[in-house]
């Protein structure tokens, strides 16, 4: 593994969506304890994490077919560089006041971040040989699992001593980094030649079937069927867990320790 991580190109594709990911866990540590200490309310932290899943089931599906026709590398860094614009608003928001902006700017990252992974995952194999192609699948694996844990731990020190702008601008700073170190990438993956590349109804039409076209391959392939099922179902379980997050805490971190009486 270590000698597939020399690999000039996939170490930058590897440490630049490391350092994206800490971001997005980051703020998504972030922003529901956010809500939930300017509301109090369980719902307003609720629908924050549901603004930053709800693309995911929105235009998850259909990402993958427009990432299949544009540039892989020129999509991650147009990516990374729209969520730092993404960012900004947010240091607009002062305490008690625009909320209805934190729930705006989650959406928007989410959907930009849509884009994200199926240009990193298309990208990949040609950074890597067919012979590294499973080394680099589990070194990525390896990226999200630290992510996840590293980037909440961050977010929540930050936003604890820096507020929401320092989780702002630090989301922002990795990433405006990850867009450096993708750009520095010199395997470039082609787009899929097609006629129907652009915006008109023909294009679009072309891109439907072909959403289409993918629905019914998951759904006609048992297997795969069933994985989907499966993934479905934890997150939806995950995502129960992760809305009661913020109002435990909140509410243990509320409660006056008990004063022992001396006998």
């Amino acid at each position: 593994m270590l000698a597939t991580l020399k690999q000039r190109d996939f170490a930058l594709l590897w440490f630049g969506g490391l350092i994206s990911m800490m971001g997005d866990w980051a703020m998504f540590a972030a922003l529901p304890f956010y809500a939930y200490e300017q509301t109090g309310s369980a719902f307003a932290s609720g629908a924050v994490l549901a603004a930053l899943t709800l693309p995911g089931f929105l235009i998850g599906t259909v990402s993958g077919v427009f990432v299949d026709r544009w540039n892989r590398k020129r999509t991650m860094v147009v990516a990374n560089l729209l969520q730092v614009l993404v960012m900004l608003p947010l240091l607009l928001v002062r305490p008690g006041e625009s909320l209805w902006l934190v729930y705006v700017v989650a959406f928007v990252l989410a959907s930009v971040s849509q884009f994200v992974a199926p240009a990193e995952n298309a990208l990949l194999p040609k950074l890597v040989g067919t012979d590294r192609l499973m080394a680099a699948n589990s070194l990525n694996a390896f990226n999200d699992n630290l992510a996840r844990i590293a980037g909440p731990a961050i977010g929540g020190l930050v936003i604890a001593f820096g507020g929401l702008g320092g989780v702002a601008l630090l989301n922002a700073a990795t990433f405006l980094l990850a867009a450096g170190l993708v750009a520095l990438i010199r395997s470039i993956g082609p787009a899929r030649k097609t006629a129907d590349t652009d915006a008109t109804p023909g294009g679009l039409l072309s891109v439907f079937r072909e959403w289409l076209h993918g629905l019914k391959l998951v759904a006609g392939e048992r297997h795969v069927a069933i994985l989907f099922v499966i993934l479905g179902a934890a997150m939806l379980a995950d995502s129960i867990l992760l809305a009661l997050i913020a109002p435990f805490v909140g509410a243990c971190s509320a409660r006056q320790p008990p004063s022992s009486a001396r006998s």
